[in-house]
Formats: C-alpha cells, sequence, structure tokens
C-alpha cells in the first residue's frame, strides 16, 4: 500500500501575489507605502515594487501599477483590506443613490457604457467607477480579476466587455428553496 503522493502547493498567479501583497500594506497599517502608491506621477519605490509583480512583459508593468495604485486609493484611510469580488460589471450594479442604483442608474449607465465602448482601457473612466464604489461604501471589484480583465482588454471578441456588461445588466440567478409538501 503506497501513500498517496503530496500535492505540491499551486503556485499563486502574478494578480494573486500582488493583491496579497498590496492587503499586507493595508493590515501592517504601512500608510507610507500606500501613499506612495497613490502618487500617480512619482515613480516610487513602492510602485515600482508593484510593476515587479506583473508577467515578464512591458504592457504588465504599467498596468500591474496601476491597479495598486486604484487599491491604494480604495483603501485610503482604511485598516482592513477589501479584496473585491466579482468583475468590474457587476460591482458597478451598487453604484447610485437610495432610488436607483445600477442599471436603473442613468448615470451609472452612461459611465459603464463609456467604459464598454473603450478600444483600450479607460483609465479614467474606470478609476470613476471605482471612486464612485468607494463613495457609495460598495465592494469594489476583484483586484485580481480587474488586472486578468485589463490584461485582456483588447483580446478578439471583446469578451472582457461583454462579461463586463452581461454581469451589469443582468441580475445574478437566484435559487428558490423549494418547499416539501
Amino acid at each position: 500500500m503506497s501513500l498517496p503522493e503530496e500535492e505540491a502547493p499551486q503556485e499563486k498567479t502574478p494578480e494573486q501575489r500582488l493583491v496579497r501583497w498590496l492587503a499586507g500594506l493595508v493590515l501592517s497599517h504601512d500608510v507610507g507605502a500606500l501613499a506612495d502608491l497613490r502618487r500617480s506621477r512619482a515613480d516610487t519605490l513602492t510602485r515600482l515594487r508593484a510593476g515587479n509583480f506583473a508577467y515578464d512583459t512591458p504592457d504588465a508593468i504599467p498596468l500591474f501599477e496601476w491597479v495598486a495604485f486604484q487599491f491604494a486609493r480604495f483603501h485610503a484611510g482604511q485598516s482592513v483590506p477589501h479584496y473585491g469580488w466579482d468583475n468590474l460589471g457587476r460591482a458597478m450594479r451598487n453604484i447610485g443613490g437610495r432610488t436607483s442604483r445600477g442599471p436603473d442608474n442613468d448615470g451609472c449607465v452612461r459611465l459603464l457604457n463609456q467604459i464598454l465602448v473603450s478600444r483600450q482601457p479607460p483609465w479614467k473612466r474606470i478609476q470613476h467607477a471605482i471612486d464612485q464604489l468607494r463613495a457609495d461604501r460598495a465592494a469594489p471589484p476583484s483586484w485580481e480579476k480587474l488586472a486578468v480583465d485589463l490584461g485582456r482588454w483588447t483580446a478578439p471578441q471583446r469578451v472582457v466587455q461583454h462579461a463586463w456588461a452581461h454581469d451589469f445588466y443582468i441580475p445574478p440567478k437566484t435559487s428558490k428553496a423549494r418547499r416539501n409538501p
């Protein structure tokens, strides 16, 4: 009888390693490093470290630095990291006021449509959406997924844009509990 082989620990993706590091900055209250990440026009050591998590492609480094910048902006003054969930389209369903949110909010619909029609990642508009989520105290998109999606923005068939639109306009299915007679 042989013992089952131990499973090797699964290698973390660059996006997962980046978000884990960013969350560590929030948990350790490293406000200096987080402030460095929020300086959008300065090549700080912290910003360069964020870029080092990227793949070995030149396009990935600025993308990782930008996601770190957004993470730091979202977590300004917070002591607990929010890892986010799902994609930006799903997160944007929570933008709006008391009377209308997401697809029922004209401003949110306009913002999403401006994001979706862009051929290149619309950095400022996505930043605006994330700022709105923070202002509305809503959950951000998954930071890992955001990095992956932005890296695939120009993929054929516009799969990222389609997924964001679908998750924004189509509410998630709810399962109804069956009752026993």
